[in-house]
């Protein structure tokens, strides 16, 4: 057998999934197992992205149900538990089923040619061995397409160090100690004026924690992203700091309402309780909640159970993270999700408006045109594209370079106006134009 070290980062799944298999031969008895056919499925839905979310659905079950999940080099997924039944983990099945609702797969429930394959190891062991040994097979024959993805990987983690729990730790306790309102940004979701007017009305400001800023502060060196689960704890506690400083200190916004990017379990903390009763209760405007999208697939159940109680207490709720190829199979209107968020990328102009602009011009409109944000809008480009498409709400670095000319614009006319309102004499110091 080829040794783990020559598989690719990839490929090694295979390997891994093989050993693991023949050493649990001999204690096979209450094991179970499920073979998710993501390669059947249409291209569209075998991307990157698509494969992380389903993933993150058997996140859950993987700590419940002493389980292991594989992803393999076609994309498939193989997950294996122990001591439940099948049915216990059908709801997981059925989670990605709708989530690829609109691929003629989802519906197939046929053993040749369906969405997936359940094994009982009690009885099937023998044939999910001879399974697992002809996907390592396969493996080692694709090794030499991994090579290349391998290397980019290594020169990655030359530069940066990945987090680990010891990190993690110093890293916790900094934050804790540390003035967050140095890490704090604030940033405008904006709507053009009617009349084809360029002027930028900001409908509600964002804010949130610059991740990169506080990497660059405090650990330089390490990749904060680099484990999921980690990082997904280090923003919590970056959640609860978020929460505690809106309620000690005086914030401004320039428009009515704002926005918090919050995990899910952030929801149900008593921090969030504290900041409802403390903030939300007497804020004259909305108060949004955004969600990642991978956060809200992993945890379905949670945003079920809390999404209508946070509506009745005046909550609005925005799904972030989107991008052109999530769109078809994020319904915001059955989610009743208030707004979604779709991440600009310049290389949409090629591939969206040349291949994909009807689809894409069909999904925003399905959506709501209105309740569609086009957010890391970096150039005037940006702002055509999500323009043709009706998209009427934008965020990004363009529109705060927009504003800010906006409001130096305003604050000169209005130094202007005021010698012409008095004597025409020298102006006062105070009346001086002020500066940016």
């Amino acid at each position: 057998m080829i040794e783990p070290q020559q598989y690719g980062q990839q490929a090694l799944q295979e390997y891994l999934l093989l050993d693991y298999v023949q050493r649990l031969e001999t204690r096979k008895y209450g094991h179970r197992a499920v073979h998710i056919h993501m390669s059947r499925m249409k291209p569209f839905h075998r991307r990157d992205y698509h494969i992380r979310v389903a993933t993150n659905t058997f996140e859950s079950y993987v700590k419940l149900y002493v389980g292991r999940i594989f992803v393999l080099t076609n994309n498939d997924l193989i997950f294996v538990w122990k001591d439940k039944s099948i049915a216990d983990v059908e709801p997981a099945v059925d989670t990605l089923r709708y989530l690829f609702r609109d691929d003629p797969l989802s519906q197939d429930d046929s053993e040749e040619t369906g969405f997936c394959t359940w094994y009982n190891l009690n009885t099937e062991f023998q044939e999910f061995l001879l399974l697992c040994q002809h996907l390592d097979e396969r493996a080692k024959k694709l090794q030499q397409n991994l090579n290349m993805r391998a290397a980019q990987q290594r020169d990655k983690d030359e530069t940066l160090q990945p987090i680990d729990a010891e990190n993690l730790a110093q890293l916790e306790e900094t934050i804790h100690s540390a003035d967050l309102s140095e890490h704090i940004r604030q940033q405008p979701v904006c709507v053009f004026a009617h009349g084809g007017s360029k002027e930028l009305h900001p409908v509600f400001d964002e804010f949130f924690v610059s991740i990169t800023d506080l990497r660059n502060a405090l650990m330089p060196k390490i990749d904060l992203a680099s484990n999921r689960w980690l990082f997904q704890h280090m923003t919590e506690v970056l959640d609860k700091r978020m929460l505690n400083y809106l309620c000690k200190r005086t914030f401004k916004t320039h428009a009515s309402s704002f926005s918090l990017n919050l995990n899910l379990g952030t929801l149900t903390s008593k921090d969030f309780d504290k900041f409802d009763e403390t903030v939300r209760r007497k804020w004259p405007g909305n108060v949004i909640i955004e969600l990642n999208q991978v956060d809200l697939f992993s945890n379905l159940e949670t945003y079920l159970k809390v999404r209508d109680d946070f509506h009745e207490r005046g909550y609005r709720i925005l799904i972030d993270n989107l991008t052109v190829e999530s769109l078809s199979f994020v319904d915001r209107k059955r989610l009743k999700a208030d707004f979604i968020k779709v991440a600009w990328r310049e290389e949409m102009t090629d591939n969206v408006i040349r291949k994909k602009y009807g689809e894409m011009d069909s999904l925003v409109k399905n959506s709501g045109r209105e309740r569609v944000i086009l957010c890391r809008c970096d150039s005037p480009t940006a702002i055509k594209f999500g323009q043709s498409l009706g998209i009427t709400l934008f965020q990004g670095r363009y529109i705060d370079q927009m504003i800010a000319r906006q409001r130096r614009a305003k604050r000169a006319a209005k130094a202007g106006q005021k010698p012409a309102a008095t004597k025409p004499a020298a102006p006062k110091p105070a009346e001086r134009k002020p500066t940016s």
